[in-house]
């Protein structure tokens, strides 16, 4: 993955569509990419906080060799640049967000089971990894499983990067994006009062943020 550019200045205000879209009910993502080459420019606002685990995923984090390439929606902005996805970007641009996230976490027929094992064990390390991570106020009950448990989201109050799925478990929990899809596991996601960011488990490359700013 090539370094993260600038940080983007953030919108607290997510428009209609995300909003519709995301319910914005979960936190969201502090400090994400600047918009690649193409994508509208953020409106201008207060500037996000400093990344909340910057440190690169280790070499363990590397996409399961099994997992097969597939077709999937027009991606907002291309792989390799996690956007993010600014609250003043087009609808058009937002609804691919939205449908790309979805067939994110949406499992093939060749994808591993869901090993409850591995489940059960990783949601209380990446809870106590995220508390030790937030550079704001951490919630009560911070992980959970969702999307038929082929997806673990974690809140945070501030902090959510780009990075930081894959670091929480690659450097704070003890496994890594190969073991959690292994485990069949297809997104891990962060969420803070900004953002969200969606880390695919087939592919160390394929992150995507967006506004999702909570109540």
């Amino acid at each position: 993955m090539q370094p993260a550019p600038a940080r983007p200045r953030a919108r607290r205000a997510a428009t209609p569509v995300l909003a519709l879209a995301f319910g914005l009910a979960v936190p969201a993502c502090d400090d994400p990419r600047a918009p690649a080459p193409g994508a509208s420019a953020p409106a201008p606002a207060a500037s996000a906080p400093e990344a909340a685990a910057s440190a690169a995923p280790a070499p363990s984090a590397a996409a399961p060799a099994q997992a097969a390439k597939r077709d999937m929606p027009p991606r907002p902005v291309p792989i390799g640049s996690s956007g993010p996805i600014q609250p003043s970007a087009p609808a058009e641009q937002q609804m691919m967000a939205i449908q790309y996230t979805l067939a994110m976490v949406s499992p093939q027929p060749t994808d591993p089971l869901v090993d409850k094992a591995y489940l059960e064990g990783i949601l209380p390390k990446l809870a106590a990894a995220a508390r030790t991570a937030d550079k704001g106020k951490t919630p009560p009950s911070p992980v959970k499983a969702t999307k038929g448990n082929r997806k673990i989201e974690v809140d945070m109050g501030k902090g959510c990067t780009e990075r930081t799925p894959s670091n929480l478990l690659a450097q704070r929990a003890g496994s890594s994006l190969r073991e959690a899809f292994d485990a069949g596991i297809l997104v891990v996601s962060c969420h803070d009062s900004l953002w969200e960011c969606h880390q695919s488990t087939r592919d160390p490359d394929d992150v995507l943020c967006h506004a999702a700013p909570r109540r």
